[in-house]
């Protein structure tokens, strides 16, 4: 029995012209597949662009890559008797593990963060606010569906059913009385 070895290339042969055809002038080859053709050019500038059937790109959560997701950052603030300490966890998140970070950080921003004359009357205030700001975009997402990979952040208890979180609320109280009664006084003497 004897075996004849085929010249031509049987695996990228084209159909209806044999074994070892040349191919079609019409045709050129990619590099490194020699008898494959090239792809036909795209506009772009069409609706559907070079990928028509192509989803929009979506911002996923960076902890459970769950979408919608939106680019924030969470400050946390801790004024201690001397020191001021200033702490942000930037990202992006979905509305669930946004909502976990953001009570984690106002909950240590309420009872860790009067502790400095300075840090009483600026930062924390402002600080609180900017939180506020993070809230508002949290509400305006809408649920990221379900968690498929088992790691979105558990948003635990409301603000004001934390005990830290309501403890903080007594210097907070205090601050704004005494910035009520500082601008009464203001105007009364003006």
């Amino acid at each position: 029995m004897s075996w004849q070895m085929s010249t031509g290339n049987p695996y990228g042969a084209i159909p209806g012209t044999g074994s070892g055809a040349a191919h079609p002038a019409s045709v050129q080859p990619l590099p490194g597949y020699p008898l494959r053709p090239r792809p036909s050019p795209v506009s772009t500038d069409e609706p559907g662009g070079a990928f028509p059937y192509a989803a929009p790109e979506q911002p996923v959560c960076q902890v459970c890559a769950g979408a919608p997701a939106a680019r924030m950052a969470v400050r946390h603030h801790q004024g201690l008797i001397v020191f001021v300490l200033f702490r942000k966890r930037a990202g992006r998140f979905c509305r669930v593990c946004g909502t976990a970070v953001f009570r984690q950080g106002m909950t240590r921003t309420l009872w860790q963060g009067w502790w400095n004359p300075l840090s009483a009357l600026i930062f924390n205030p402002l600080t609180l606010l900017l939180n506020l700001r993070v809230r508002a975009t949290l509400n305006s997402l809408s649920e990221p569906g379900d968690d498929l990979s088992g790691t979105r952040l558990p948003p635990g208890k409301p603000l004001l059913r934390r005990p830290m979180a309501l403890l903080g609320l007594v210097p907070t109280l205090g601050v704004l009385c005494f910035l009520v009664l500082l601008a009464i006084n203001i105007v009364r003497t003006s």
